[in-house]
């Protein structure tokens, strides 16, 4: 409730339930962890402060977060950032079980779209690839802690640093901004390797996508698949060079990466129904 004075504690999981603790606390940024299965409607965590900046990720179940505001269901997929000012606990229904990563850093997030205000949380529902990443980033720090040198120690910061931008990423770059840009890098690509002769492959090399994620981007921003939208561009390219700038057709299909000129002459007259020399000379004649 408003105005009660809450404890800067760490409570404990029950006995059994997997949980890090540092032996010498004052040489370490990471101060605890925490993962696996938990029953907060048997065992609730009481209301308290810490001594630190608390990440918590629900990966399963809906636990209640309990605060001097009120109580509120977390759903899975919700990501926390709490301030060290801010008391908290957890509860949950009975039988009920959760799935939940915490971290409990002494340091601040790296940057401050990440803080909350003092003495509360943020909120963050990252998409399941991020998700993805913020497990596979505790999993790295408990193998970490395992073997607790300077090494460890460094990695332990870098993943910090990797956590802090993973939810900033998510929070700040929405899907459909980064689909327009990959779109923009995958045309600048293609007129920049005009020549190329496996595109599709070198497209997903270069984007690091899979054929049927480029499949997909390329559907989405101009309604076909990549190769039909590939062969669209070139044909319309080539009539371009062909009328326009008054090339030869058998320059024009080397430009293009046809291995022999009669290949591209047959593509060109499939595509537009009329040969590449009548559109050349169709520009001459005029």
């Amino acid at each position: 409730m408003p105005g009660k004075t809450y404890p800067r504690r760490l409570y404990l999981p029950p006995a059994g339930r997997p949980r890090w603790l540092p032996r010498d606390p004052d040489a370490w940024d990471l101060l605890y962890l925490s993962w696996g299965q938990r029953w907060f409607g048997e065992s609730p965590i009481p209301t308290a402060m810490h001594d630190g900046w608390v990440y918590v990720a629900i990966l399963e179940g809906a636990p209640t977060l309990v605060t001097e505001d009120g109580s509120r269901r977390v759903p899975a997929g919700s990501v926390l950032v709490i301030h060290p000012d801010c008391a908290y606990g957890w509860t949950d229904k009975p039988c009920r079980s959760c799935r939940i990563l915490t971290w409990l850093w002494r340091s601040a997030p790296a940057l401050a779209s990440l803080q909350p205000a003092s003495g509360g949380f943020r909120g963050f529902k990252p998409d399941r690839a991020t998700l993805r990443r913020l497990a596979a980033l505790h999993a790295n720090c408990v193998r970490e802690v395992a073997t607790p040198d300077e090494v460890a120690v460094l990695s332990l910061h870098c993943a910090r640093f990797e956590l802090d931008i993973a939810l900033a990423r998510a929070e700040n770059r929405p899907p459909e901004v980064d689909s327009r840009y990959r779109m923009k890098l995958a045309m600048e690509f293609l007129r920049n390797n005009l020549a190329e002769r496996e595109p599709v492959r070198r497209l997903c090399e270069y984007l690091q996508l899979t054929p049927v994620a480029l499949n997909a981007l390329f559907r989405r921003h101009s309604g076909g698949s990549t190769k039909s939208y590939l062969l669209r561009w070139r044909m319309e390219l080539a009539r371009v060079k062909l009328r326009d700038e008054r090339l030869p057709a058998k320059q024009v299909a080397f430009e293009l990466g046809y291995r022999h000129a009669s290949d591209f002459s047959r593509a060109f007259k499939r595509f537009f129904g009329v040969t590449a020399r009548k559109v050349a000379a169709s520009k001459k004649a005029g």
